[in-house]
C-alpha cells in the first residue's frame, strides 16, 4: 500500500506532462496556420496593377439644342473627328473649337 502513492502520483506527471506536451503541439499548429492564413489573404487583397488606365476625355460645355436638355449647357465629349455628343441626350453636333 505505501508503493501505491508514489505511483499514482507518477502517472498523475506523466498524464499531466503528455497533456502539456499536447497543448503545446497544437498551439503550435494553429499558430502556424493562421500565419499562412493571414499570408494569403493579405496578398489576396492586395491591389492589382490597372493593366490600361483610360485617358481623361476632353469635356466642353454646351448648351445642347435639343427639347428634351432644354437649352442647358451640359458636358459634351469627343464623338470622332470635328463632333461632339451630349452626355444626357446623346445628340451630336460639331465641335465649336
Amino acid at each position: 500500500m505505501r508503493d501505491v502513492l508514489p505511483i499514482a502520483v507518477l502517472v498523475l506527471l506523466v498524464l499531466g506532462a503528455g497533456v502539456v506536451v499536447t497543448a503545446a503541439a497544437c498551439l503550435t499548429i494553429a499558430g502556424a496556420r493562421q500565419v499562412r492564413r493571414r499570408a494569403r489573404r493579405q496578398s489576396a487583397e492586395a491591389p492589382a496593377r490597372p493593366a490600361h488606365v483610360p485617358l481623361q476625355r476632353r469635356v466642353v460645355w454646351l448648351a445642347c439644342h435639343t427639347l428634351s436638355c432644354g437649352h442647358l449647357r451640359t458636358p459634351h465629349y469627343p464623338a470622332g473627328p470635328g463632333y461632339v455628343m451630349c452626355d444626357q441626350c446623346g445628340a451630336h453636333r460639331r465641335d465649336p473649337s
